[in-house]
This record gives structure tokens, sequence and C-alpha cells, in this order.
């Protein structure tokens, strides 16, 4: 338990404190290239802990490890402002969007060097997420099985997306939880218009469908566990199961373990294929309590197809900016949906959250690490850019209405903004920590929160 905790406060401060640092360091190089003062850099908020003066700034880091911030003279409407060139109110306005817009850029560019690091060092997805959505499995009583989709079929449009791939697909699903999902199918030659409504599912309310891709990999035995049902059976590590009782896996498009879970009897035939020749094996499955599931006893060979690339420098960015492109398009259109209700705020994560990630992540390895870095850096640089007063995006905000209606706003204007600013913030952060703290809690009382 310790050695877990040490795990994520190391990786958190890891991850959190180097996309804190380079936001704020975008603030402090434009500032003080242009000369503007600068009282503080800080790390974190509240209480001083340590750290050192140079100069006219304050370096420190603070006891609540919640984010930084880096404070300029005059830059508050509650300062005490004297008009001096040094304060940042006193600075034309395209110098006071360029130090606003640089923390947010500064995140967006680590997150395109990381990625682009990344990319360069290895390039591997699996091939699947980029072929078109032909219809494999479909888990039983699912959403995908009540609207009528079969296996073979293929998905040619989903919402306002034409020719889906799988990964297009899959974040149209998990954006779409308690929405209809207008679909159109291509089965036998025919175009087919289908409804779906994903199901909210997990504590973050993801839709879910209950269709994949139809992998023939998972139907190979890895392993078998000895004393179980299937080695007393005589299934065989390389053995290809292709049914559960009547049940054709590949072509009724059902999932092995799904499968076990629908059987009637205790004894059930199962069909292998070994060497060439198929046997018929009767398998008596067990229940296991912590996967809460009924199983026979093997591992299987699960290796999807990769698709890996050998990519230059030059391509590596190409492909972090695409990327980045993309993960910047999902964010706005989850936006968009929290704005209109239609995904749960459940889909929100705080500082315990990426806590938890960091530490999964850097179990994983360090490349995930990094991956998860520059999925925060983009997170954090497109949420400051947001009119939000008191984020960058609202500071921003204000100087383009200044350029527009051509005179500076009032100060007791600018603070009462500031006030509906704060309070916005400590609306997030409530949401946040509760979904943080709902997440921390056992499955079992999940049901009885709202």
């Amino acid at each position: 338990m310790l050695e877990f905790f040490s795990a994520n406060v190391l990786s958190v401060i890891f991850v959190f404190g180097t996309v804190v640092i380079i936001h704020e360091f975008g603030h402090f190089l434009v500032a003080k290239l242009l000369r503007i003062k600068v009282e503080v850099f800080g790390v974190g908020f509240g209480p001083r802990l340590f750290g050192f003066r140079k100069g006219e700034t304050d370096y420190r880091v603070c006891a609540v490890p919640l984010g930084g911030y880096v404070k300029m003279a005059g830059e508050n409407p509650g300062d005490d402002i004297t008009g001096s060139i040094e304060e940042f109110l006193s600075r034309p306005k395209w110098q006071r969007f360029l130090v606003a817009v640089m923390g947010p850029i500064m995140n967006i560019c680590l997150a395109v060097f990381l990625l682009a690091g990344l990319f360069h060092h290895k390039f591997e997805i699996p091939a699947w997420l980029e072929e078109p959505v032909v219809v494999g499995i479909i888990d039983n009583n699912s959403p995908a099985e009540k609207a009528g989709l079969l296996p073979g079929d293929q998905i040619n449009e989903a919402g306002q997306k034409k020719d889906p791939t799988w990964e297009q697909f899959s974040i149209a699903v998990a954006t779409s939880a308690g929405q209809p999902l207008e679909l159109q199918v291509l089965r036998g030659g025919q175009k087919i218009p289908v409804t779906v409504v994903p199901e909210p599912q997990g504590r973050q309310r993801i839709g879910y469908l209950g269709i994949s891709p139809f992998d023939p990999s998972e139907l190979i035995v890895k392993s078998v566990l000895k004393g179980k049902p299937a080695a007393l059976a005589g299934i065989q590590p390389g053995d290809k199961i292709t049914k559960i009782g009547d049940v054709d896996l590949e072509k009724a498009g059902k999932d092995l373990r799904d499968a076990l879970q629908h059987t009637s009897t205790e004894v059930i035939p199962i069909t292998v294929l070994r060497q060439g020749k198929t046997l018929t094996l009767d398998v008596r499955p067990y229940f296991d309590k912590t996967a809460n599931s009924w199983m026979i006893g093997i591992e299987r060979s699960h290796s999807p197809k990769m698709k890996v690339r050998n990519l230059t420098i030059g391509q590596a960015f190409t492909e972090s900016a695409k990327t980045n492109i993309k993960f910047t398009g999902l964010i706005f259109e989850i936006l968009h949906k929290l704005l209109k209700r239609e995904v749960s705020v459940r889909m929100l994560e705080g500082p315990v959250g990426i806590a938890r990630q960091s530490g999964m992540a850097a179990k994983s390895g360090f490349s995930d690490l990094l991956y998860l870095m520059a999925a925060i850096s983009l997170n954090l640089g497109i949420f400051n850019l947001l009119p939000i007063p008191i984020l960058d995006g609202g500071v921003i905000t204000l100087i383009l209405i200044e350029a527009l209606i051509r005179r500076n706003l009032s100060l007791k204007l600018r603070e009462r903004i500031t006030q509906v600013g704060f309070a916005l913030l400590i609306l997030l952060a409530a949401i946040v920590t509760y979904n943080d703290i709902v997440r921390a809690l056992p499955t079992s009382v999940e049901k009885y929160l709202p």
C-alpha cells in the first residue's frame, strides 16, 4: 500500500508539476521579455513553503500543490495600481494578450513535443482502430443486440460521421450515453437505418453499445490452469475454441466469456480445433466470485494485429499535430455536449483522478506516463483558453472586448468579473472533487449516489 501511494505521489508530482511549471513559465518568459515586473513565480497555492528571491521575483513552492501562478505588478483590480510602466494593466493590449496567451500555448507545445518524441521512438497502434466498422462481436443483452445489429454489419454512418473508423465510432458511442445515435448499416448490399441508444456505463457514465471487431486470436487458448475444468476436460494450449454448446462463436458474433455466462446446463460441450481436427469436450464451468462470472480456467492468446511505423522527426511531428488536433476537437465536442447536458459531468476528473491515472501510467511504463502528461498538458492548455474570468481565456476575452469598444473597462467592473470567475472555478472544483470521491468509493455504494 505504501509503495503504491509513493508511486502515485511521485508520478503526480512529475506529471502535474511539469505541466504547471511549463504553463507558468510561458507567462513568466513573455512578461520578463516585455520588462513587466514579476513579483512571484509560484508552484502551488497557499502559504509559502520554501524558495528563493532573485532580483524582483520571489520563486516559491507553496503548500497546496494544485496548480501555480505568476504574480505581476498591477495585474489584479485589487492591487495598488500606480500607473507605472512596469505594471501589467499599464501595458498595451497586444502585450497583455501575449502574456496571457503564452501559458496555454506552452502547454499545447509541450503536448506536441512529447507525442512527437514518443512517436519518433515508437509508433505502434492496434490496426483495427483505423479499419472500417464491421461488427464482429455483439454482447448479450447489449444495446446493439436490442437494436438488431448483426455480425457482419458494416456501419457506414454514425451521427454526422460518414465512413467512420473504429476509433471514430468508439468516440461517437462513448460521448452519446443515453442519447439516440443514428446509424446507417450496410447489410447484404442494402443500406438500413438503425437507431441505437448507448447505455451509460461505469463511474464516468461513458456510452456503451456492446460491439467490437472480431479478433481470431481471442479464440486461441494460450495456457490452461492446472486443476480447473478446462484442464480436467482435456483442453490444451493452442486449441482454437469454435463453439460453446450450440453457439458458433464466430458466426453468432459472441465472445467466449460472454457465451459462458448464458449457458443453462452444468456441463457444456465445447468444440475445439486442434491440429486440423475437431474435438468436442465436456466442461463443467465454475463461478469466480472475484470476476463475478463463470469461467473454465484458461488464458486466451489475445494478440491483435499492430500497425508499426518508423517515423522521421518530421513525420513524428506531423503525426503528433494530427493527434493533438483530433484530441482538441474531442475536448470541444465533450464541452459542447456537457453544456447541452448530453454527457454526464461524471466524465470530469480532478487532481485525485489525475494522481490515480499517473500512478497507473507510471506502473505501465515511462512512455505511458509521458503520453498521459501530453494529454493533461493539452487539456490544461485548452481549458485555460476558455472565456472564464480569472483564467487566461477570461483575460484574453476582456482584452478583446476592450479592443472592440476602444476603451478600458473600469477597475470596479473588472473586480466583479473576477469574483464571478472565482465562484465558477469553486463550483467546478466541487464537481471534480465529488467525481474523484465517487470513483474512490466501493462499487456497491455507487447505486445510492445521484
